[in-house]
């Protein structure tokens, strides 16, 4: 999406992001909170990780183990990410032909606040997206959207029974068309193909520099306005990586870009995302922790977490709650609107 300006008050997301607005009545406020974790494949519960995909790889069959790293306990953050942009470095994407389509299915839990006056409460979303992305992204996209469960409750200014479940709106589900990923025509700022300051657009890759040291200037002019925090460079930078576009030669060097992040540490040797063994690094700040988690075999960004800080953006969630998650699976689709075989 264009990049944000300086009278922005957060980075805006790209087009091909989630929009979880709620509709209410005019004298209703509703606050959204969006975040992005992991899900058991199958199951209902949220699981202990967060996702994002990146390009459908071809790699060796091998133990999804950080067995072959040297001891993670012992390694920096900056020291990971080099390892991973070193697998990266060696990964090679899955091509996507002629009237073939990327495939993105996203499993994901984020939370659905409503804040009425005084009262205020957050539920817990479960949600399906699957997304189609044609090789030449001046066709036609799709994106097909299924909520399937609103019920977890994750606490409020009042006990549950008095504290309706938001609504699902249009927005929530159904399904879009668009080329180039304009799924919403009527939003602002209009999406353009070949769009260089879109990170949901091929032109936004082709563009940008290879060098660590350039993309971390990039980094920062993405966060301009934002006083290019850490936590605004570190969100920026896994946003990037969520779309699911970014080839991985390139993926290598944006990994080098945020080991310059400066408080990044290695939260997890070995966690389990979606059935895959991944290193998490993380940072936190006193609002929430977000992690990325990385797979130790391919180098592979495979997914996020955010959990509540010390001082969450809402009083009723407890400290370390786990506020979203999402499980991300890519593969190369046939036709538009179906699914690959696994």
């Amino acid at each position: 999406m264009p990049e944000p300006d300086e009278n922005s008050s957060v980075p805006r997301r790209p087009m091909r992001a989630r929009r979880y607005a709620l509709t209410v009545a005019a004298a209703v406020v509703g606050v959204i909170a969006v975040t992005f974790v992991v899900v058991q494949a199958g199951s209902s519960k949220p699981a202990d990780v967060s996702t994002a995909a990146a390009p459908a790889q071809s790699v060796n069959p091998t133990e999804n183990t950080a067995a072959n790293w040297p001891d993670i306990k012992l390694m920096s953050a900056t020291q990971v990410l080099d390892r991973a942009a070193d697998l990266s470095v060696g990964a090679a994407d899955q091509p996507v032909g002629p009237g073939q389509f990327r495939y993105v299915n996203e499993h994901a839990w984020f939370t659905s606040t409503m804040q009425i006056g005084e009262t205020g409460y957050t539920y817990l979303w479960e949600k399906q997206i699957q997304s189609w992305i044609p090789a030449d992204e001046h066709e036609v996209w799709q994106e097909t959207r299924k909520i399937l469960n609103t019920g977890k409750f994750l606490g409020g200014t009042v006990p549950q029974a008095q504290a309706p479940e938001p609504p699902v709106t249009s927005e929530d589900q159904g399904q879009w068309q668009g080329r180039c990923g304009n799924f919403f025509p009527d939003a602002k700022p209009a999406k353009k193909c070949d769009d260089p300051t879109d990170w949901d657009s091929f032109a936004f890759y082709t563009k940008l520099p290879h060098d660590p040291a350039a993309l971390y200037a990039k980094l920062q002019t993405l966060t301009k306005g934002h006083s290019s925090t850490p936590s605004a460079l570190f969100d920026v930078g896994i946003q990037v990586l969520r779309t699911g576009l970014m080839p991985a030669g390139l993926r290598a060097q944006w990994y080098r870009a945020l080991g310059k992040i400066p408080g990044i540490k290695v939260l997890a040797a070995e966690t389990n995302l979606d059935g895959r063994k991944g290193v998490a690094l993380g940072l936190a700040d006193r609002h929430a922790i977000r992690q990325l988690i990385i797979d130790p075999v391919t180098g592979q960004f495979i997914g996020e977490r955010q959990v509540a800080g010390a001082e969450p953006d809402f009083p009723w969630l407890k400290p370390g709650t786990e506020i979203g998650t999402s499980a991300i699976t890519t593969g190369v689709a046939g036709r538009l609107g179906v699914a690959p075989a696994k």
